[in-house]
């Protein structure tokens, strides 16, 4: 049995460019149909740091959008849960004291990577912390589900731009503030543009494992400290990159962000989309290819499911970026074709966190039980 998961990056562009309605809300929408008309589950890994900055100059964005991108983002995040769906934490902590002038968002960009936050890591009540903007982060979507699902609890942490490196305090405050999971490693994938992050050594075959205390990478003891469940992918040659779905992709993105460098910004040199030069370093290099529903064909998702299929008992975490979402056809005939695939089952980042804590409830010094969900770590 092969078990799915599908995780949606619920966010505008990481240097501010964007628009809520067209870039968060319209292309979830569409996606949570598709889902619920194939019956699948989407956990929409949301992200507070904006959620925060919109919520602080809700008024001014009210008046200059004609709406209220918080208040959008809420009502459909409650939406998702009533339909079945999850949502859990995501983060890009740039966000964070953020400032809104005239149209135009200003960043803290020394604060983009959350091991990188002025305050260490520190304690629940220090916002500008590892551990208090995690707490934060908690607190604000348990607030926002609970009075619509009374046991929903926010256990999945997935770092913006998978920033999260070191790891050491983020590990610690995570089980400091009860986060049960991470999503962040992507193997293979190693940059140093804007910032720096190496998850090209990465020892473990598997696609989710009990981590050690001071490394998300490493294999620990199951139930020791939290979850991996790493973002699926493949290592390829760039250049098999370039496919229709992909670019249109890339050509939204970039399109945002030239209108963004056509105002009074900060956030200039932070770019989602590889510049010439970087395209041209990559071109004959493999580099990691993430198992995108937002941007490969439904052909080349069937190929990816095949090829996993001879891991068994393994987890996919498959990733897309509603910003992204342009393949609606594509993603709807996938998921029509997994439906008639009796060895590969959905689940929700909380539901599949769940049954692995229940597991270890029933026998924490044996690892039987998690063989059914390709979960496992060092003896």
């Amino acid at each position: 049995m092969i078990h799915l998961i599908l995780s949606l990056d619920y966010e505008i562009f990481g240097n501010g460019a964007g628009d809520v309605m067209r870039d968060i809300i319209q292309p979830t929408s569409r996606l949570l149909s598709i889902c619920d008309k194939h019956r699948a589950k989407m956990t929409i890994m949301f992200d507070v740091g904006e959620y925060w900055a919109f919520e602080q100059y809700d008024c001014q964005l009210r008046q200059d959008l004609g709406y209220s991108p918080c208040e959008q983002m809420k009502r459909q995040a409650i939406d998702a849960i009533r339909r079945g769906h999850d949502v859990q934490m995501h983060l890009h902590p740039q966000w964070i004291g953020a400032e809104y002038d005239k149209g135009v968002w200003q960043l803290c960009n020394s604060y983009w990577r959350l091991a990188d936050m002025p305050g260490g890591l520190g304690s629940k009540s220090q916002i500008i912390s590892i551990t208090g903007a995690l707490h934060a982060g908690k607190l604000t979507l348990e607030s926002m589900i609970k009075p619509v699902k009374a046991d929903y609890e926010c256990v999945c942490f997935r770092a913006g731009g998978f920033y999260a490196q070191p790891s050491e305090n983020i590990v610690s405050a995570m089980k400091k503030v009860g986060l049960q999971a991470d999503s962040s490693v992507l193997k293979g994938y190693k940059t140093s543009t804007p910032f720096e992050v190496d998850y090209s050594h990465v020892e473990t075959d598997k696609t989710a494992w009990w981590t050690t205390d001071t490394e998300l990478t490493a294999e620990g003891k199951p139930g020791k400290n939290i979850i991996e469940l790493s973002v699926s992918s493949r290592m390829q040659p760039y250049w098999k990159n370039f496919k229709k779905t992909k670019l249109r992709a890339a050509l939204k993105r970039r399109r945002a962000e030239i209108a963004l460098y056509g105002n009074r910004t900060t956030n200039k040199d932070i770019s989602s989309v590889p510049d010439y030069r970087t395209v041209m370093k990559r071109l004959l290099r493999k580099y990691p290819s993430t198992f995108d529903f937002c941007k490969l064909s439904s052909k080349d998702m069937l190929r990816r499911i095949k090829e996993h299929t001879k891991y068994t008992e393994q987890p996919i975490v498959m990733i897309g970026h509603s910003k992204d979402f342009v393949n609606d056809c594509e993603f709807d005939k996938f998921l029509a074709s997994l439906c008639r695939n009796d060895n590969v089952s959905f689940h929700s980042m909380s539901d599949y966190v769940r049954q692995a804590f229940s597991i270890l409830d029933i026998s924490s010094s044996s690892e039987t039980g998690y063989a059914g969900l390709g979960l496992s770590g060092a003896k």
